[in-house]
């Protein structure tokens, strides 16, 4: 019948093992034995008695007391004891035992001297050698042969059992008919250590347990542990009186005597109370192990007191340890028939999912009664990255998506099953019908985009009654304090229990076969994975071929008529006939021409940190120079905004460094340059300072000194916002107050690029409308002023020195303005020149002319310069002459390409003259004529001469500072140079800033200013 109690059977076992846990009952140290033998502890090597059981009076005669401290001798003859003393030099005491030792005492009943015969085995333990000692009852004993004839045929019946439940069967009949017990039990242990008892055999008359389910308490943990150290478990009498030993602790230890290995070991009040209630007087109890693990026991049961000789006891245990083997083959063997159907279906799942990895969602639906099968499920959901779908019996979609949220926050568990669902999560009552029990196996990514794979199979509610030995609420008992407390059951009757929202159990064969399963779909996620990493990586690679291609296309369409803009300023700048008026406007199209090519340089500078291919130019330069022509840079720029351009320079920055000069140029430039863009009042401040700190942590191939040049430029002006100080760096990345000042996102991250490939970085901390500071460190080496290289003046080339060959040059370039460029630009110097437009007729003209060498473009109708190229090099006469391509391409690759396919050098479009002679000059040894032009020294004055402010005017009339204001505002160059004549020789550096702006046709800052309030 169905218990009133309202306590839950599981919430029943969570007290019971916190009772179990608080109790102070010692089931290894009582502190007595049972009355059917003796226990002496003795110390080695004299064999002294340390402690005696008291019942070693009713064997000899002497109080146990009176043993105390006397040698074992003192009991046994000296031949007996000098044997027993003999056998303690065996490692394995196991090995000698049993023994017998024999005696002679005085017979209770006639006073005459009787011959005892005592059957002995011996153990050591800390401090202590223990021997226990059990009287011989009867002359009559089985002989060995009898006992090997009888295991033998135990053990034929074994082996010829053809399932689990008849192996089991058998074994508790051989037990019985090995010891003649009432009733012999086979009991399986359960996962969560309660048990079941699968096979019985018993008396006609007695009712039967088979079926029975016993609380995990029944059998305490520490009882547990006991039956996987010792075999044997013998209490022939239950209703025995205790022997206690003397003394109750170890004399040395004062500790109580450890019985853990005891034949005799006393048993706990509450056990004999239990088999008392269950109405046993006699009881044995031999484990069933799986590798050291307990997997039952068998259980043997007498309604009367039953005493069992050694050698039956010791027949019993190897009959228990051949059993052990034989039930886990067995059951081993039951599981290989489920392995195999279930291998069967996962290799056709995993075949096909490894075949099919792109499809791993298709494969599972079309293959659902297999997915099922696989563990005997009813329903089954599968959800991939996000994606759900649902196979049978199942809850509804959004109870699936809850259960997956609440299954990931349980850790990620790889697998988890349970058949009481609701138990862990309540929600689940809601879907018990189709969701009672689950086995769900899960992949989790964890990364930024977390991504997640999913396959939960479901088993429905099955309502079971479980019959119990007695009902299991009567194990809880108040005291009269109304504690908790245990208490042996009172009765084993029957006790049926109907148990709800559970399904049925998931074997351990089928949680292998999920994990299995598991595996499978993490091989087919990654091969999925990888499939689509590859993929993308194609993608990506398309995309950055069409990228470069598209960046290659854009530099030639740009650079190529670029190339005709500057080359014909710098052809026309050569003339002497061109009129001052002229050559400012030359001028003017020559720094638009820089302006441009620098933006298109900025863009595939980029291209190039994106494709790794950027690489640092070091040399000796020097850096208060550079500092200073940088300042000279952007003097006219916070001069035209009316801001203070402040540099602090501290003493520890040296003047000659090695490092790359350009990359470092560009950074100063563009942090200086965006200040001042951004600053609309106030100021813009450059700090440097020279840091030692990394000087011992990093070293160059020639050992020179490494200092960290520490750099900052502060701005007063309208400041970034904390959420974008990183996006700052991004490329083609803006700001609102970017956007508005116009530009291509792209410096600051060029600049962060370039400081990190010189090892350090630029970092930025701002105050919105108030301030910004740029702080950016790279690490330098220091050399001497003997290691600087630096070009003091510009040679222009003229003509050539007389008395050289006439050298032909021909001029392969298909855009008639380059063409023309080239051709008027090298026959100006002196050059024999002939021009085509295309690969097909340089050939023809070289096999014809004979250049000594050619100009070759890249990209050309018809043929290209490559084809050309190698066409030639295949030539008779080919591989003489030199071939340089002069190309709108501005890419690393490029110039590989050109020299693979020939070509002696590369020289990029717009190209300086200067550079084209040098390579001329370098491959046909040519000398030139040149007009020297001295660099202009930049000292202070010159910088203080571009940092005019409104007062510096305040010495000329207001007349003339009008009419200077309005000269600007008309561009009227002339007039301002008459107005500059004016002013007196004691202002000449105020005449001399004047000239310099107006040179640099720079009237926008003259018009600011003169603009009067």
């Amino acid at each position: 019948m169905q218990s009133p109690n309202p306590i839950s059977l599981s919430s029943l076992t969570s007290i019971l093992t916190a009772l179990e846990v608080c109790s102070d009952e010692s089931v290894y140290a009582p502190g007595y034995i049972q009355p059917h033998g003796m226990l002496l502890m003795l110390q080695e090597p004299q064999l002294t008695i340390l402690q005696i059981s008291e019942n070693v009076e009713q064997f000899f005669g002497i109080s146990a007391e009176a043993l105390l401290g006397q040698p074992l001798q003192r009991l046994f003859s000296r031949p007996q004891v000098q044997r027993l003393a003999g056998y303690l030099a065996e490692d394995n005491l196991e090995f000698c035992n049993p023994f017998e030792l024999k005696t002679r005492r005085v017979a209770e009943t006639d006073g005459q001297l009787k011959n005892q015969t005592f059957t002995g085995v011996m153990y050591r333990i800390v401090d202590g050698l223990i021997v226990e000692l059990e009287p011989v009852r009867s002359l009559k004993s089985i002989s060995s042969i009898q006992f090997y004839h009888r295991l033998q045929a135990a053990i034929a019946n074994f082996r010829n059992a053809t399932s689990l439940t008849n192996l089991a069967q058998t074994l508790a009949r051989e037990v019985k008919a090995m010891i003649g017990f009432d009733r012999v039990m086979i009991y399986r242990f359960q996962a969560d250590d309660s048990g079941v008892v699968i096979a019985e055999e018993k008396q006609s008359h007695l009712e039967s347990y088979l079926g029975l389910h016993y609380l995990a308490i029944d059998i305490p943990a520490p009882a547990r542990k006991l039956f996987c150290r010792k075999w044997v478990r013998f209490i022939p009498d239950i209703n025995y009186i205790p022997v206690f030993l003397i003394p109750t602790n170890h004399p040395l230890t004062d500790t109580p005597l450890d019985l853990s290995d005891s034949v005799l070991r006393g048993v706990s009040h509450f056990h004999i109370e239990y088999l008392q209630n269950m109405g046993v007087a006699g009881s044995m109890s031999i484990s069933l192990l799986n590798d050291k693990r307990l997997w039952g026991l068998i259980t043997c049961h007498h309604y009367s007191p039953k005493l069992v000789d050694y050698e039956t006891r010791k027949a019993c245990e190897f009959l228990g340890q051949f059993a052990s083997i034989e039930l886990v083959h067995q059951q081993e063997r039951e599981l290989d028939v489920y392995r195999t159907q279930v291998k069967a279906i996962q290799d056709e799942l995993q075949q096909t999912l490894l075949q099919e990895s792109n499809f791993i969602e298709q494969v599972l639906i079309r293959n659902t009664s297999q997915l099922l099968d696989l563990v005997h499920a009813q329903g089954a959901a599968i959800l991939l990255d996000g994606h759900l779908t649902l196979v049978g019996q199942t809850p509804s979609a959004t109870q699936m998506q809850e259960l997956v949220t609440w299954l990931v926050q349980r850790k990620g568990e790889q697998v988890f099953a349970t058949d009481f669902l609701s138990h862990l999560y309540p929600e689940a009552k809601a879907f018990k019908d189709q969701a009672s029990g689950i086995l769900a196996i899960s992949i989790l990514f964890n990364h930024a985009k977390q991504r997640s794979y999913h396959i939960i199979w479901f088993r429905p509610e099955q309502i079971q009654t479980v019959n119990w030995a007695g009902n299991p609420h009567d194990t809880l008992t108040i005291n009269e304090i109304g504690e908790m407390q245990l208490s042996p059951r009172k009765s084993f009757a029957m006790w049926k229990e109907t148990v709800r929202e559970t399904s049925l159990p998931w074997e351990v064969a089928e949680v292998e076969a999920a994990t299995e399963m598991r595996n499978t779909l993490m091989l087919a996620v990654l091969e999925f994975s990888q499939i689509a990493l590859e993929q993308a990586a194609e993608q990506a690679a398309i995309a950055n071929r069409a990228k470069s291609q598209f960046l290659a296309k854009m530099s030639h369409e740009l650079r190529t008529p670029l190339n005709a803009i500057l080359g014909f300023t710098q052809l026309m700048n050569r003339s002497d006939k061109i009129s001052s008026e002229f050559q400012e406007d030359l001028g003017i199209i020559s720094r638009s021409g820089e302006y441009l090519l620098t933006l298109i340089n900025d863009v595939l500078e980029m291209s190039k940190i994106e494709a790794g291919q950027l690489h640092l130019r070091e040399n000796s330069f020097d850096l208060h120079q550079l500092i200073h022509s940088i300042r000279d840079m952007v003097a006219l720029q916070a001069l035209e905004k009316k801001i203070d351009l402040i540099a602090q320079q501290h003493p520890s920055v040296p003047r000659y460094v090695y490092g790359d000069e350009s990359k470092l140029r560009q950074i100063i430039l563009n942090l200086l340059s965006n200040a001042i863009k951004f600053t609309t009042t106030g100021s813009v401040t450059l700090r440097l300072q020279a840091l030692n700190g990394r000087v011992d942590s990093i070293s160059t191939d020639d050992s020179k000194p490494i200092i960290t040049l520490h750099l900052e430029v502060e701005d007063t002006g309208c400041g970034i916002a904390q959420s974008d100080i990183e996006a700052v760096f991004q490329a083609f990345t803006q700001t609102e107050s970017g956007r508005q000042a116009k530009g291509t996102g792209l410096g600051l991250s060029i600049s962060r690029q370039f400081a990190r490939l010189m090892g350090g970085d630029i970092t930025a901390r701002s105050i919105l409308n108030q301030q910004s500071i740029f702080i950016c460190e790279v690490l330098l080496s220091l050399v001497s002023s003997m290691d600087i290289i630096a070009p003091e003046t510009i040679r222009g080339v003229i003509g050539l020195e007389p008395g050289q060959p006439s050298y032909r040059i021909l001029v392969v370039e298909d855009v008639r303005e380059n063409r023309l460029l080239l051709v008027r630009l090298l026959e100006l110097v002196g050059f024999e020149v002939c021009a085509v437009e295309n690969g097909k007729e340089a050939i023809a003209l070289w096999s014809e002319w004979h250049p000594h060498l050619i100009l070759m473009d890249i990209q050309m109708p018809v043929m290209d310069g490559y084809e050309s190229t190698q066409q030639i090099r295949g030539r008779e006469g080919g591989k003489e002459v030199v071939i340089i391509a002069v190309t709108a391409y501005a890419f690393e690759e490029d110039y590989t390409t050109s020299i693979q396919a020939g070509c002696n050098d590369h020289i990029t479009k717009p190209f300086i003259e200067t550079i084209l002679f040098d390579k001329i000059a370098h491959y046909l040894g040519v000398r030139y004529r040149y007009r020297e032009e001295v660099l202009p020294e930049l000292d202070q004055q010159t910088l203080l001469h571009k940092s005019l402010t409104a007062k510096d005017l305040q010495v000329m009339s207001p007349e003339w500072i009008i009419q200077a204001h309005q000269a600007a505002l008309d561009l009227n160059d002339a007039k301002l140079y008459n107005l500059i004549v004016q002013i007196p020789d004691q202002e000449q550096v105020l005449a001399n800033a004047l000239k310099y702006l107006v040179d640099n046709f720079e009237l926008e800052a003259i018009a600011t200013l003169t603009q009067t309030q």
